[in-house]
Formats: C-alpha cells, sequence, structure tokens
C-alpha cells in the first residue's frame, strides 16, 4: 500500500463511522471508553495534545493502530473532542464530563453525547415512551431500513448501544434494560439559609484555617474557563509538600489550558 493510499485509509478510520450509503454512523466504542480519551487529554496534555501524545497515554503502539483511530474517531462521534491544526482537543461538552462545574453538567453531558450519535438518537425517537425490543429484536432492526448496518457489525453496534444508553442514565429509570428514558436532570439547590437571620441570605461566617502570607481566596467562578477550574481543584492545600515532579506537570498542563484557552494574537 503507497502512502496516498494509506493516508486515505487513517482518514477513514478517524471519522464517524458509517455502515452504508443508506445506513447510519454509530461509534465502535462506547461511551465510557470515549470518555476515557477525553480524561487523558485533559488530565496529561490541560486540554489538547497531538495524535503521538494520545497514542501513547492510551497505550496504543502508533498513531496508526487501527484500534487507535477508531477510538478517537468514537470520541469526537460523541462530540467529546475534536481536531484542528494537527492537535487534539477536549471540546466544551467534553470539559462538562471530565471537569463539570456543577455535578449535574456531567450527567446533562452524557445525555446529550449519547443523543448526539445518529444511530442512538433514531433508536431514542422510534422508542420513546416504548418498550425496546430485546437484544435479538434490536439485530433485525438495526439490519433493516433506515439503520441498515452491516451484518458481520450488528453485534458489536448492539452492545455499544446498550452499554452507552445505561453509561448515560437511560435506563436509571427502570433499572433494566427495557425502556429508553431520559434522565431527570437535577440542579444543585444553594445552601439553606436560616430565615431568622437578619442578613437574609448571606451565609454565616465559617472558621477557617490560617492561611500562610500570600493566600488568596477564589471567590466564585463567575467568567472563569472550567478547564481552569478544574485544575485548580487539584491543588494541595497551602502550606503542604508537593512533589516536585507532581508540581511540574501540574504547571505545564496549566500553561497549556492558558494557551489553549487564550491563543496569542499572531500580529
Amino acid at each position: 500500500m503507497d502512502q496516498s493510499q494509506r493516508g486515505s485509509e487513517a482518514n477513514k478510520a478517524d471519522g464517524p463511522r458509517t455502515r452504508s450509503m443508506s445506513g447510519v454512523s454509530y461509534p465502535y466504542f462506547d461511551l465510557d471508553a470515549s470518555i476515557k480519551v477525553a480524561q487523558e487529554i485533559y488530565a496529561r496534555g490541560g486540554g489538547y495534545c497531538t495524535p503521538d501524545q494520545l497514542a501513547a497515554w492510551l497505550d496504543y503502539k502508533s498513531t496508526k493502530s487501527g484500534t487507535y483511530m477508531t477510538r478517537t474517531a468514537a470520541a469526537r462521534n460523541f462530540g467529546l473532542i475534536q481536531s484542528a491544526g494537527g492537535k487534539f482537543s477536549v471540546t466544551d461538552r467534553g470539559l462538562k464530563i471530565v471537569a463539570p462545574v456543577m455535578p449535574e453538567d456531567a450527567l446533562a453531558a452524557k445525555v446529550e453525547a449519547f443523543l448526539a450519535v445518529e444511530l442512538f438518537g433514531k433508536v431514542f425517537e422510534q422508542f420513546r415512551g416504548k418498550q425496546l425490543p430485546p437484544e435479538v429484536g434490536l439485530k433485525n432492526l438495526f439490519k433493516s431500513a433506515p439503520y441498515s448496518i452491516l451484518p458481520d457489525r450488528i453485534d458489536p453496534a448492539v452492545r455499544v448501544f446498550l452499554n452507552s444508553a445505561e453509561q448515560a442514565g437511560f435506563f436509571s429509570t427502570t433499572n433494566d434494560r427495557t425502556r429508553l428514558i431520559e434522565p431527570v436532570i437535577v440542579p444543585t439547590p444553594p445552601a439553606p439559609t436560616d430565615p431568622t437571620d437578619p442578613k437574609g441570605d448571606e451565609a454565616p461566617p465559617v472558621a477557617e484555617k490560617p492561611k500562610p502570607h500570600g493566600y488568596t481566596a477564589i471567590d466564585g467562578t463567575g467568567g472563569v474557563h472550567s478547564a481552569i477550574i478544574g485544575l485548580l481543584r487539584e491543588l494541595p492545600p497551602p502550606g503542604s509538600a508537593w512533589a516536585p515532579a507532581k508540581k511540574k506537570r501540574f504547571i505545564e498542563a496549566f500553561k497549556a489550558t492558558v494557551d489553549f484557552i487564550y491563543p496569542e494574537d499572531d500580529e
């Protein structure tokens, strides 16, 4: 195979999977396996990386590995990562899962990721409020139009669909795999206040440990990118010991995140 053919095959493997001209696209890996890709990019690269770096972090020997290419394609199919300029980066949806500001952000983003897959979204719309067919019925369904999944991919397609639906919370209402029900996203309630407190909504002062000289608390997160907030949460308590290697990795990740969020003006 010459270089142009290899490039063509790589491009096919790195894009969303389409079964046939009349079929629909779907990922080869489930939602959790795809979230792991976004987690590695965020944790080790501060939100972006090169294909070579990602292959090493995911324990693949080469970016030419078919499994590596289908794994990254799955993460893109779920809308968790994107590629531009020869680099991968975590999308806003991916950041809501790997570095959520509020607990409900992650669940809402997982629901979005599941429904973003063409195959999964179509099945959800077809069986909204209805009983799902058993696995043998799903296999027959996926063979037929408009799904038209190739026969040798039916079994893995059903497996990835069911696993991803469970991981996104679509089976949490009935605790089985019989009905697809979108999970309820409950916002985190505000801290309770004492109605007799003349200060109204003001929370009572909380005793804090003395902070070392130069320490400044960050009040609120308004306007701060969720990737930076997630990194700041990894800081150890002030005054505690921090291994030099870990400190160096944190600083590199923080710098990479800032460079990614605030690109320099070419001029």
